[in-house]
């Protein structure tokens, strides 16, 4: 082999060497990021970053271990927790609503989006935000949002809860619109979304 050939070769298998450890130190660099943004979620939520310090252009590394999907769900599941505890506030409820607003785009992506457990768990999630709606318009989407997460997940326990509760409460509200019975929304046992794991048990 002439001494071109084998400079050739040394080149690719330098090049090959680097590519390797860049994939391997960006694959370290996603699970830290992740691992890290779960503990900072713990202590505080609405501070938590799930930033990988990627190295390899493309991040590669990133698509095989499809941890983007990850982490946005992961900051879904922060907007949805911004926006169930966001105040009315001294601008008549706009910042608020803008809060909602960004936690739904968020989470129909990732319900459209993503594989089908996930995509329950962001369905359950925007079920979750509708119920903080009033009125029976509320309670309608809720229930179709609650119906979609059971069908990409029959195993979603809190999806078939929340899909319960809001059935008894659009059941009650039809009833509390009757005649001789006034009108209304009617009363639901809510159960604080928010509090534990989001979206369980609205």
């Amino acid at each position: 082999m002439s001494r071109r050939a084998l400079a050739a070769v040394a080149v690719v298998a330098a090049a090959a060497a680097v590519c390797t450890a860049l994939i391997a130190h960006d694959t370290r660099s996603w699970r830290d990021g992740l691992r890290n943004g779960d503990a900072a979620y713990a202590q505080a939520p609405t501070r938590a970053l799930w930033r990988p310090g990627t190295w390899f252009p493309g991040d590669p590394a990133g698509r095989v271990l499809d941890a983007s999907h990850d982490a946005d769900l992961r900051r879904a599941v922060q907007q949805f927790v911004v926006a169930v505890h966001a105040r009315r506030g001294f601008d008549n409820g706009e910042s608020r609503a803008r809060s909602r607003s960004a936690a739904e785009a968020a989470l129909t992506a990732i319900a459209v989006h993503a594989q089908p457990a996930v995509a329950s768990q962001a369905n359950n999630l925007l079920g979750v935000l509708a119920t903080l709606g009033t009125g029976a318009s509320a309670t309608d989407t809720a229930v179709g949002s609650f119906q979609a997460a059971v069908r990409a997940d029959p195993s979603n326990r809190d999806a078939k809860l929340n899909l319960e509760l809001a059935l008894r409460r659009l059941r009650a509200t039809a009833v509390r619109s009757g005649p001789d019975r006034g009108s209304g929304p009617g009363r639901s046992g809510r159960r604080g979304a928010g509090s534990g794991t989001p979206g369980r048990g609205y």
